[in-house]
């Protein structure tokens, strides 16, 4: 089996959508998962060329970071020249949550081998955020949403996750329940909604307008719902 199947897939990205506001995240996610289906593999190459003909068209919410990568892939420089030069330019704040947002696809395949899953993310992040924290928080997104499609539960993902990417983890025990856009501080805000009854509510309700962790908490709480099929 290469991938977990169709109403998985469906779940997830209704996942997603549940908790973006305003699409980019979802828009995203889904080329990532358009490309990995058709390379059957990550291909650094192949969806950043699809990212760069979305952004080229119509594309929106895509954060600052995202955007500019972009704009200095379109003018020629080769990505991790234009990823880097952004993060000189931008003193180095490129440890936001845009990667984390993306990412979900990837854990549905299930060529991807599971003790890759942390490398692979961390490659897919540095496209635009070449800060290696970015990556970090990306690669917990995978593990989690990993663990749940395999129907493990809440608890037993974050532990699995954990012991899979203790340092990442380590920072987001550390990170701060905020509104802003830093990737642990999105991913121990989501967390903290998680481990509560309705959590998608609160964190719609803590987030206002800031499109950082309801998109977490849409996409983790479907997978951790969703229903088991029928054995016959």
């Amino acid at each position: 089996m290469q991938w977990v199947g169709p109403q998985k897939r469906d779940t997830l990205f209704q996942g997603i959508a549940s908790g973006d506001q305003y699409g980019g995240p979802t828009k995203m996610a889904q080329i990532l998962y358009e490309s990995i289906e058709a390379k059957k593999r990550l291909s650094v190459q192949d969806v950043t060329s699809r990212y760069l003909d979305w952004w080229k068209t119509d594309a929106f919410d895509t954060g600052p970071v995202f955007d500019a990568v972009f704009a200095k892939i379109n003018e020629g420089p080769w990505r991790a020249a234009a990823a880097f030069q952004v993060h000189l330019e931008l003193n180095g704040e490129t440890a936001g949550c845009n990667p984390v947002h993306r990412i979900a696809p990837l854990a549905l395949f299930r060529f991807v081998s599971f003790n890759a899953l942390g490398s692979i993310a961390r490659k897919e992040a540095r496209i635009t955020h070449w800060h290696e924290i970015a990556g970090d928080m990306s690669a917990v997104m995978a593990y989690l949403c990993w663990c749940l499609l395999e129907e493990q539960s809440w608890e037993d993902a974050k532990s699995m996750t954990a012991a899979m990417e203790p340092e990442a983890w380590d920072l987001i025990e550390q990170a701060k329940i905020s509104k802003d856009g830093y990737a642990p501080n999105v991913m121990r805000t989501a967390i903290e909604f998680l481990d509560q009854p309705n959590s998608l509510e609160r964190a719609f309700e803590f987030a206002g307008f800031g499109n950082y962790c309801p998109v977490i908490v849409g996409t983790l709480d479907a997978l951790r719902n969703q229903q088991a099929p029928t054995k016959i």
